[in-house]
């Protein structure tokens, strides 16, 4: 058994596109797809540009513990770069000019080597 529907009356449809392309006095062009044209809305403005795709970070990442003594220390550290240079400080940025100190100073990697060397209060390492 068909099951049979009537047809689906397009009475009109003529008369409200021609509608339409009156109310925005204009017609609309075909564009290709590879002419590097962005369609326009109806206010002119075209989508946004699309930015090319973040570089891929290539840092490792490593946890520090910190008992509670050494992280107040850290954020006091760069609560005073942060008014020293007047801008936020990230502290990752911290530590990571710490050890290229470290690396390219040998007085401050001597000094680094005495602190650790120094047998500590409390210290299991």
């Amino acid at each position: 058994m068909t099951k049979s529907f009537d047809p689906i009356s397009t009475d009109g449809v003529d008369a409200l596109l021609d509608g339409l392309g009156e109310r925005f006095n204009e017609t609309t062009k075909p564009k290709s797809r590879t002419d590097g044209t962005t369609a326009r809305r109806q206010n002119g403005t075209t989508a946004r540009r699309q930015e090319a795709p973040a570089k891929e970070d290539t840092r490792s990442k490593y946890t520090l513990l910190l008992d509670q003594d050494d992280a107040v220390s850290f954020d006091a550290l760069a609560l005073g770069l942060r008014r020293q240079l007047g801008r936020a400080v990230d502290k990752s940025k911290v530590v990571r000019a710490m050890i290229q100190l470290a690396t390219e100073r040998s007085d401050i990697r001597e000094d680094l080597a005495l602190y650790l060397g120094a047998p500590t209060p409390g210290d299991d390492d």
